[in-house]
């Protein structure tokens, strides 16, 4: 039961890679740890991008700044407004985040999501990017003595929209949230190339009312 529970949530995150051919800026950070129907939640996000795309005119390192405020919308759903600013060629960015919570992350059940993206980013060296990504998520909250933590993975997929042209994004992010407290919590993240995207490593913090 166990390995079909694993092959089903591996089918999940993988079965969106077969339908790409090829950025991305804003991370994951706080989008699986939903938050609960008319609660609210701010976090902060520095993002260190560590290699670009070489398919457009930009720097290949900078860092970034993402401020975030999530809101639940739904018993099921939360809505995430980002602002944030950056050093190198990837200067401000303004964007929100849909996100549809599946399955719950339940003391037995992994939990899995779907969110909607779109990020307007302006850049240095070119006339703005508009990104619009679609990923599914996975995450399994583990708690000991003194902490919690819930590793999470996600498959961000596609499109990028820039100087009259297009191309198809995809990467992959795994990272973990740390509950420090009831109301505040760590963010540590890793975003990987799979296709003309950005590689990066951010880190945050995140308060809940």
């Amino acid at each position: 039961m166990q390995n079909n529970k694993f092959a089903l949530l591996m089918a999940f995150l993988v079965l969106p890679t077969l339908f790409v051919s090829s950025q991305s800026k804003a991370g994951v950070f706080n989008i699986p740890e939903f938050v609960d129907y008319k609660n609210w939640a701010v976090g902060l996000e520095p993002v260190f991008t560590l290699s670009t795309p070489k398919v457009v005119n930009t720097e290949s390192s900078g860092v970034g700044f993402n401020l975030k405020y999530t809101y639940g919308i739904t018993p099921l759903s939360n809505l995430q407004v980002g602002i944030g600013d950056g050093s190198g060629s990837k200067g401000f960015r303004l964007g929100g985040t849909y996100t549809w919570d599946i399955i719950p992350n339940l003391e037995h059940q992994i939990g899995a999501g779907i969110a909607l993206q779109a990020y307007y980013y302006k850049l240095k060296y070119s006339n703005g990017e508009t990104e619009t990504t679609f990923y599914p998520y996975a995450h399994n909250m583990y708690h000991t003595e003194g902490l919690d933590y819930d590793p999470y993975i996600a498959v961000p997929v596609g499109e990028s929209f820039n100087n009259g042209t297009y191309r198809t994004i995809l990467q992959l992010v795994l990272g973990t949230f740390f509950k420090t407290s009831q109301y505040f919590g760590l963010n540590a993240e890793i975003g990987l190339n799979l296709k003309d995207t950005d590689t990066y490593i951010s880190l945050g913090g995140t308060y809940r009312n």
